[in-house]
């Protein structure tokens, strides 16, 4: 009788043993196929990862391998320079905003654009770019810009400018950054795909989003009480699937996507 339950413990131990190891190299087996689709997917080029997401992005069509940081100083605003603009009535906040209003206002048309009536009736208006236009604000957003390309939304490299129902330009408000180039010699920059690949690996490109802009600019590196130092930065403008967009930065040197504080809340139609 003792014979007869000691092999049925044993057989009770065989059969629990058995399930037990079973159990454990399906475990192994679960976790080595997890390690091996996180080796193949980050294996995978980031051509097809997007692809296989339904991600479209345009291929740039000249390639830009280098370009210097590039530093500025605020502007401090004078009464003197400002003296030849006779239709404005100016106010000058803080020395480094001027906010000024047309005593006559000026008639947008397609002649008189608002590129043009910036560049002519703004201090400096030539160095100064279209940015985006906030139809439902009647409003559109100025850059400041530097070997052509803009300085992203930095308070003191900007003009806004307003217009009445009538399509005429009443005022605006203006900063400026003053010396504003090269800072050394030019440095290698990551290519713009890596930027992609850097949105992606952190989520931010969703399925069925469409790229629809790659550019460098410039965004704000370092700040001291004089002097602002601006590193190369590439921007990119997404679509999402219901139709909204967004817009990422990355430093176009160190490759890491950046979060650039935005003073103004433009629309996202430019």
């Amino acid at each position: 009788m003792e014979n007869l339950d000691w092999n049925k413990t044993k057989t009770i131990f065989i059969i629990v043993f058995s399930i037990l190891n079973v159990f454990l190299f399906s475990l192994y087996l679960n976790r080595y196929n997890e390690a091996l689709d996180v080796e193949v997917q980050s294996d995978t080029p980031i051509e097809e990862r997007l692809f296989l997401d339904n991600i479209t992005v345009p291929k740039m069509e000249s390639v830009i391998q280098a370009a210097a940081y590039v530093s500025g100083n605020v502007h401090n605003f004078s009464e003197d320079e400002l003296a030849h603009f006779t239709n404005q009535r100016v106010e000058i906040k803080a020395s480094d905003h001027l906010i000024s209003t047309f005593i006559k206002p000026i008639p947008i048309t397609e002649e008189e654009t608002l590129e043009k009536l910036v560049h002519e009736n703004i201090l400096h208006g030539d160095s100064y770019g279209l940015w985006k236009i906030d139809k439902e604000n009647n409003s559109a957003s100025f850059f400041q810009k530097v070997n052509n390309r803009f300085v992203y939304y930095n308070k003191n490299a900007k003009v806004v400018v307003y217009w009445n129902d009538q399509q005429e330009l009443v005022g605006y408000e203006q900063t400026i950054l003053d010396n504003l180039e090269d800072y050394n010699e030019s440095k290698n920059l990551s290519p713009y795909m890596q930027a992609i690949k850097a949105l992606y690996s952190r989520g931010l490109l969703k399925t069925d989003t469409t790229v629809k802009e790659i550019s460098l600019g410039y965004s704000r590196l370092v700040e001291t009480s004089e002097t602002q130092v601006f590193s190369p930065t590439w921007y990119i403008l997404a679509e999402l699937s219901d139709g909204t967009k967004e817009e990422y930065f990355v430093n176009a040197v160190e490759g890491r996507v950046i979060d650039l504080p935005k003073e103004m809340q433009e629309a996202a139609v430019k």
